[in-house]
């Protein structure tokens, strides 16, 4: 009894959950994406294989415009370039998520300021 329990919850975990091929550059990188449990949206790309395709497409456009550019260099150092240009714009979003971050705290204590001045 055990045993088919176990091989059902196995069952549906792989229900849950399937693969897709990405593309970089023409090297195949197998993942496994969350598939919603909502019946109608099943069928429908789920929000994680979204971000994986979004992400694959970014890669290779930056990887053929690095080739392009650095057509005499060998594919191992466009890479980095292109690793190099991802961490860059990884780097500035985080900043930019610190810099609103604090600029909200910085009004929510302005209004606090405000409203104890005003009691």
């Amino acid at each position: 009894m055990h045993n088919a329990s176990r091989r059902v919850e196995r069952m549906e975990q792989d229900y849950k959950i399937f693969k897709i091929n990405v593309n970089l550059g023409g090297f195949l990188l197998p993942l496994s994406v969350k598939r919603s449990t909502n019946e109608q949206d099943r069928l429908k790309e789920s929000p994680e294989e979204l971000v994986f395709r979004k992400a694959e497409k970014l890669f290779n456009s930056l990887l053929i415009k690095n080739s392009k550019a650095y057509h005499q260099r060998p594919v191992e150092q466009v890479l980095k370039l292109v690793a190099f240009e991802l961490a860059v714009a990884i780097t500035k979003l985080e900043d930019s998520k610190d810099d609103s971050i604090l600029a909200n705290r910085i009004q929510a204590l302005d209004q606090e300021l405000k409203n104890l001045i005003q009691e």
